[in-house]
């Protein structure tokens, strides 16, 4: 397996609708440095706003102190139809095209953003078939296509998420990212994994209080015992990639300022968790 850092953790306007960065990418790369995490997922809006002169001075960073750009997280519309899906799509087209030039490896979406039980016959086929465009687009640039397991897209069921598997079959350079529900137990999270083991390239590990929905260390949270979904994806044979997407820290406490580092040092004992329990 590999451990990656996902960059969206350091940005406490995650999700907020305008998404406006209170510090770019490159001045959170020495600390990530610091940390020795090295191996990232980077958050579509991380780069998505930069020109292509930004981008080629932020890769030129990211070689120089030694980063890998493994993963890249994207959220696109896959439904719309018109002058909208063209405007989707030229976007989707020009973080391809970010991706290739950072040498990301993996190119995890959101399988569109329209709830399943939402989405008609039609808005199934475009999405399919931006998928399947995207899939091959991908495939020229030596990259991989997962699909994340979230609310309000295709894959938000079990029977979505199989559905779309099926009607993907034959597309080789096409899996799975796991994120477990935040409404699922252990027992109903790693049924699900069961059921999609054989799909899963790519796991997003994050870990909540129940009482607050906060989100909290991996070892803190009651959401999901997540030493066993580590078990049981290393017992199924996975080999892929495992992602630390959130931890505790991600908001300050009122009248405090967000404090990226104290995110990094939540992550650092996450990660020293998620090998504890792979190496058991």
């Amino acid at each position: 397996m590999r451990l990656l850092f996902n960059t969206i953790m350091l940005e406490v306007n995650r999700w907020t609708k305008d998404k406006i960065l209170t510090h770019p990418l490159g001045e959170l790369l020495p600390a990530l440095k610091k940390a020795n995490f090295t191996a990232l997922e980077i958050w579509q809006y991380h780069i998505s706003r930069l020109t292509d002169n930004e981008l080629a001075a932020l890769k030129d960073q990211l070689d120089a102190l030694g980063f890998q750009n493994v993963a890249l997280g994207a959220y696109p519309l896959l439904h719309l139809e018109g002058t909208q899906g063209q405007e989707a799509a030229a976007e989707l087209e020009r973080l391809v095209r970010y991706a290739a030039i950072l040498g990301t490896t993996t190119f995890k979406i959101f399988p569109g953003r329209l709830a399943s039980a939402d989405a008609d016959d039609s808005a199934w086929q475009r999405s399919l078939q931006r998928l399947r465009d995207l899939a091959a687009r991908l495939a020229d640039n030596n990259m991989d296509l997962t699909l994340e397991t979230h609310g309000n897209t295709l894959c938000d069921t079990e029977a979505s998420t199989n559905r779309m598997l099926a009607e993907l079959a034959d597309i080789s350079n096409l899996g799975l990212c796991f994120q477990p529900y935040t409404d699922q137990d252990t027992e109903a999270t790693l049924a699900f994994f069961s059921t999609l083991a054989p799909a899963i390239r790519h796991i997003h590990l994050q870990n909540r209080t129940m009482s607050d929905n906060a989100c909290s260390r991996l070892a803190d949270g009651d959401w999901y015992n997540c030493a066993r979904l580590l078990q049981a994806a290393k017992a199924s044979g996975f080999d892929g990639l495992l992602s630390l997407e959130f931890t505790a820290g991600l908001f300050p406490l009122e009248g405090a300022v967000f404090a990226p580092q104290t995110v990094i040092d939540n992550a650092l004992q996450d990660a020293e968790f998620v090998r504890q329990h792979w190496s058991t």
